[in-house]
Order: C-alpha cells, then sequence, then structure tokens
C-alpha cells in the first residue's frame, strides 16, 4: 500500500510539500514556504526519516523549507536539475537574509542551507533513477529553466507530480514534456483551473507600447519582474521588438540571469538571453551610486520585485512616483495584500512608511508560467488517471468537483490529509 501525505499547498498557493510512502523508501516532492503572509507560513513537519527529497524547481514556495529538513537532522539526497541548485543557493541564502531582516523565528541556519546544497544530486530529464525500489523519471516542466515534472513508478503504479507547469512555449522556455504515459495517479497544481490566459502577444505589446509611451516623454520605465525566468523573458521580448534606449537591470535580477546564461540548452533559442543582452547592450546596476546617477536620463530599468514587496524597486518607486511621464509595468501576477496588489487596487504605494498616490502610469501584463484553465484539463483526459489530487491553487475544491463530473475520482486534500494508495 503506498501512502500520501500532503503537508503543504492544499487549498493555497505556497509551501507545497507532498509526502509519499511507498513502505519501503519515504520520498518528499518539495518543502516550500509560503512568503504572501507574515509570519513567513511553513508545510506540516516531516517526522519519518527521509530517502530522498525531489526538488521540481528553484522557488521559494517549493524549496524555501528545505533547509528545515536537514536542521532537523535529515540526511538524504536532495535531487532536481543543476540550475535548479545554482537558483536554490540564490533564492535560500537571500530569504534568510531578509527572514533574520524582517525578525522573523529561525528555523534553520546557514549551515543547514549549506546541508541542502551539499547534498543536491543533479539529474537529467528523462534520465530514470532510483529511490531504493522506486524509479523516478523527471520530464520538463515549462515553467522555468529546470523546472521538473516527476514521474514515480512504484508497487505497480504510476504517480504523477506535476508541480508548476506550463504547455505553451514562452519567449523564454518550451512549453513542458507532456509525452508521458497514462498513469494512477495524478497530483496537479490548479493555479489556473478557473480562468485562461489573454492572448501573449498582445500583452508583450502592451508592455512595448507603455515602455515607448515612457521614453517618447523623456521619462522612465521601469519594468518590475521576478529575478527567476520573468526578468529572461522580458530581456527577450525587449530584443524581439528591437529597442534601441538604455537599458539596465538591477537587483537579484541580475544574480538570476547570470545563472540562466550558465545553462543556454535550457532556453528556447541555445544561449538566446546572453545574445539579447549583448544585442541590447544591458549594463548592469552594481551599487547605489548608479542608481542615482541613470535616473537622470529616459532609459528602461528592470528590476525585482516582481510584486513590489522589496528591493532596488522601491527605491526607483520613491524617486519617480509623482513623475507623469514616466511608467512602472507590472509583469506578474501580483497575491493579495502586497504592495503590488494594493497600488492596482487604490493608486497608492504603500511600503513600511511610504504611502505614495502614484502618478506615473502603471499597467499589469500577464505572463503567466502556469498552464491555462484548458489546457489543464487537456493534460488531465491525456495521462487519464485514476486519481486526481489538486493542490497548489486558490479554489482547489472548485477544479476537483469539475473534474468529478468528467468522471475522475478527483479530491482537492486538506492539509495534514492522509491518503491510501492500494
Amino acid at each position: 500500500m503506498i501512502r500520501l501525505s500532503f503537508l503543504g499547498g492544499t487549498r493555497e498557493v505556497g509551501r507545497s510539500a507532498t509526502l509519499i510512502d511507498t513502505e519501503t523508501e519515504k520520498i518528499l516532492i518539495d518543502y516550500g514556504i509560503k512568503i504572501s503572509v507574515k509570519p513567513t507560513q511553513y508545510p506540516k513537519n516531516v517526522k519519518a526519516k527521509l530517502d530522498g527529497v525531489l526538488l521540481s524547481h528553484g522557488h521559494l514556495d517549493h524549496s524555501g523549507a528545505i533547509p528545515v529538513l536537514f536542521h532537523q537532522g535529515q540526511k538524504c539526497p536532495v535531487h532536481g536539475m543543476e540550475i535548479t541548485r545554482s537558483l536554490s543557493r540564490m533564492i535560500l541564502f537571500d530569504s534568510y537574509k531578509i527572514g533574520r531582516y524582517e525578525g522573523e523565528k529561525e528555523r534553520y541556519s546557514k549551515t543547514d542551507i549549506n546541508k541542502t546544497l551539499r547534498n543536491f544530486k543533479p539529474m537529467k530529464y528523462r534520465k530514470p533513477f532510483n529511490i531504493g525500489k522506486t524509479t523516478v523519471t523527471a520530464f520538463d516542466a515549462g515553467h522555468i529553466p529546470g523546472s521538473a515534472i516527476y514521474l514515480l513508478e512504484t508497487q505497480n503504479k504510476r504517480i504523477l507530480y506535476t508541480s508548476d507547469f506550463n504547455t505553451s512555449d514562452t519567449r523564454l522556455i518550451n512549453g513542458a514534456d507532456t509525452d508521458i504515459p497514462q498513469v494512477d495517479v495524478l497530483i496537479t497544481e490548479s493555479t489556473y483551473a478557473q480562468r485562461e490566459h489573454p492572448d501573449r502577444q498582445k500583452q508583450e505589446k502592451g508592455m512595448i507600447e507603455a515602455i515607448e509611451g515612457a521614453l517618447a516623454n523623456e521619462g522612465i520605465a521601469l519594468v518590475a519582474c521576478f529575478a527567476i525566468a520573468r526578468t529572461q523573458e522580458v530581456l527577450s521580448i525587449l530584443d524581439e521588438y528591437n529597442l534601441q534606449e538604455k537599458i539596465y537591470i538591477d537587483g537579484m535580477a541580475r544574480k538570476a540571469t547570470r545563472i540562466i546564461n550558465e545553462h543556454p540548452e535550457l532556453q528556447r533559442e541555445y544561449n538566446q538571453v546572453n545574445r539579447a543582452m549583448q544585442r541590447l547592450k544591458v549594463k548592469p546596476i552594481t551599487n547605489h551610486s548608479m542608481r542615482k546617477k541613470i535616473l537622470k536620463e529616459p532609459c528602461i530599468i528592470i528590476t525585482t520585485s516582481g510584486m513590489l514587496t522589496g528591493g532596488p524597486i522601491a527605491y526607483y518607486i520613491e524617486k519617480l512616483w509623482d513623475r507623469k511621464e514616466c511608467s512602472l509595468s507590472l509583469t506578474g501576477f501580483q497575491v493579495p495584500g502586497t504592495e503590488g496588489a494594493v497600488l492596482l487596487e487604490t493608486g497608492h504605494y504603500i511600503h513600511g512608511d511610504l504611502d505614495l498616490p502614484i502618478k506615473m502610469s502603471v499597467r499589469k501584463f500577464d505572463f503567466s508560467s502556469h498552464t491555462s484553465r484548458s489546457e489543464l484539463f487537456k493534460f488531465v483526459k491525456k495521462v487519464n488517471p485514476e486519481r486526481v489530487f489538486c493542490v497548489h491553487g486558490d479554489n482547489t475544491e472548485g477544479f476537483a468537483e469539475e473534474l468529478s463530473k468528467e468522471g475522475f475520482d478527483a479530491v482537492a486534500p486538506k492539509l495534514g490529509e492522509n491518503f491510501s494508495i492500494e
């Protein structure tokens, strides 16, 4: 009998964590944190001795709690793509630093992060490996470079865990590899189960119009991006439209771009981000004096954070908020309650002691890296599981209910709920 324990990511977006007990192995898939609330929320504790961790990709909501495992004495390998190790190193140390700055209770130390990285075992797509008697195969999830869908084969059962995935191509990467056999159990994300994405090309053109409008008025175009994947996609879009203005990149986006450039084979076109940066003559911002200097003339600034919660974007907004000739482009989902979401709702940028009635042009664009509603249903029907567990979404119950009407045995687990697979 196989036992599934849902330790996080249930009926919510964030802190993904699923434990699979095969009777001979205990395998944890993802162990993330939820940073959209304060204090940061962690998954439920893992009480078993683990034989392995499968990390789907380098985002905090899937990786951010893994050092806690090593703080608690786990000694198992952490499997993932090589780029995921590099991205995890970047975001884990940054998350630790921010947590200390904000006075959050420490759940792990820098030593535990280093243990996580030392226990990392790189894998490759479509190259099966074993954790005990369980065979694991990773498929490209099309979410960010190095993201993985996991197929576990154990006790004559096939269990598929999608994590975050996207079946559509973006400027940066190809869509998910969905040439996957039919499975017995599917654990699927549900992020966009209730909605479709707008036309991506129209979104690109809208962002370019916002940028060019600011530049034509002798203003500055701010582009707020997630550091991983979104920044590099925006660079690819700017290259496609051959913008000629001065372009700068700031914040964690610089380091994430360097890491992604170290893995040119994972990009839709080999080495395309580095080529785009060279053609566009993109300059990194390396110190505060450079930030002050570049605000003296029209330019494009691509920087973090994507939800305006901190990082260099806060400085730029504080300096440019009352300049109508400037623009701010939001390129990703704004979690309710974050500074970006509040700005869209109220027109005010509220951050710490700041409360600024923004006069610059603000527009939001949808460059989602999650698969859409129709593609989710299509994927479920393709792998044709006997049982479906819907996780990582704002309305997992609604998605499970719809799948049930389509004839699937579907459920949206509750936090800490366990299920047996016979």
